[in-house]
């Protein structure tokens, strides 16, 4: 856990419970072992061979369609070049999209198993049997989420996953960073549950269990998003006819590895699952949790947006970016922060 965050957190009906021991429960499970990640998250991607080398799993089941699995010995190639993006569509036109970067957790963790030998296996559900997507639900009020974020930066509307994930990470140890986001998606999922969840996630997550079951008796770790990791260990163990497997399981469907980019994953290029400012995402995973080094990328940053804004012919010299940088320091610091993360760095300029 990293220090900021809270030992005792009220829930939403005025329940307590104990965050530590919460994330004991969730830790300590083996099948199977839980790594709960956000998709973009170069805090969980720094972490994931380290992870992966202390639990030294058999096989390891990744969040995707079971149709994208041939594409998986061409993710795990030393020599491909991220981003890239795995696609995929049905003959009855449900589609199925996802982008790669280095700091991409389950992008690490297959290139882990690639180097160690170990197989690895899609569990979500697979896009011939998805039949229209989601449909309505979860997600919306966030009680319990809100409470974390009071008690970690007392800001509203702040990122949990990045206060509490993210910037914490820098100097903690691969699993502190580990309990830190099976807290944050275990938050999310009892938000969630205070409103119903979507139904297809439940789907997902009962396929999910099918593929655990499908692996018992082998040493299993499962790198999926920290939303699902809870349903994993919580959710009963589903019939076979729970997900429909008509038709098979990847009868006609076409699946694609295609080329990708930095600004195509940024959320604000209309990609949903995409995140703010991939580059800093892409040079916090290549500070490797050293805090001097994210600082001297936070420095690195703020220099070429002085560059550019000069560009654009209004005056940001060396003496502003010393003082963005200092500014961005300084926030850190009073927040408890191990270094400037993008929320201090945006802050600052």
């Amino acid at each position: 856990m990293t220090s900021s965050t809270p030992d005792l957190v009220a829930g939403p009906a005025d329940e307590a419970f104990s965050a530590p021991d919460l994330v004991d429960r969730l830790a300590a499970r083996e099948v199977p072992h839980l790594i709960g990640v956000r998709h973009h998250s170069p805090a969980l991607a720094a972490a994931m061979p380290a992870l992966l080398e202390a639990f030294a799993p058999e096989v390891l089941l990744v969040e995707l369609p079971e149709e994208l699995g041939e594409w998986l010995p061409f993710l795990a190639d030393p020599q491909l070049v991220a981003p890239v993006a795995l696609s995929g569509v049905s003959p009855g036109g449900e589609t199925a999209f996802y982008p790669f970067a280095d700091f991409s957790p389950e992008l690490a963790a297959i290139r882990w198993a690639h180097r160690n030998g170990v197989e690895v296996r899609p569990c979500d559900l697979p896009i011939a049997v998805r039949g229209g997507g989601r449909e309505g639900g979860g997600r919306g009020a966030s009680p319990l989420t809100d409470v974390l974020r009071r008690a970690t930066t007392g800001r509203d509307g702040d990122d949990l996953w990045d206060r509490l994930v993210e910037a914490a990470a820098p100097g903690q140890t691969a699993e502190a960073v580990r309990r830190a986001a099976l807290l944050v998606g275990w938050a999310l999922r009892r938000d969630a549950e205070g409103i119903g969840v979507d139904p297809f996630d439940l789907r997902r997550e009962a396929w999910m269990r099918r593929v655990v079951r499908d692996v018992a008796g082998r040493r299993c770790a499962a790198v999926v998003g920290s939303f699902h990791a809870a349903a994993l260990v919580d959710g009963e163990a589903s019939p076979d006819g729970e997900v429909d497997r008509s038709p098979t399981p990847g009868a006609g469907v076409v699946t694609s590895l295609v080329p990708y980019g930095f600004a195509l994953l940024d959320e604000r290029s209309g990609y949903p699952a995409g995140i703010r400012d991939p580059e800093w995402q892409q040079a916090v995973l290549e500070a490797a949790g050293d805090p001097a080094a994210v600082e001297a990328a936070a420095a690195s940053v703020i220099v070429r947006i002085c560059a550019r804004v000069r560009e654009l012919g209004h005056p940001a010299g060396p003496g502003e970016a010393r003082e963005a940088l200092r500014l961005a320091v300084d926030l850190s610091r009073l927040r408890g922060l191990p270094a400037p993360g993008r929320g201090e760095v945006v802050e600052a300029e």
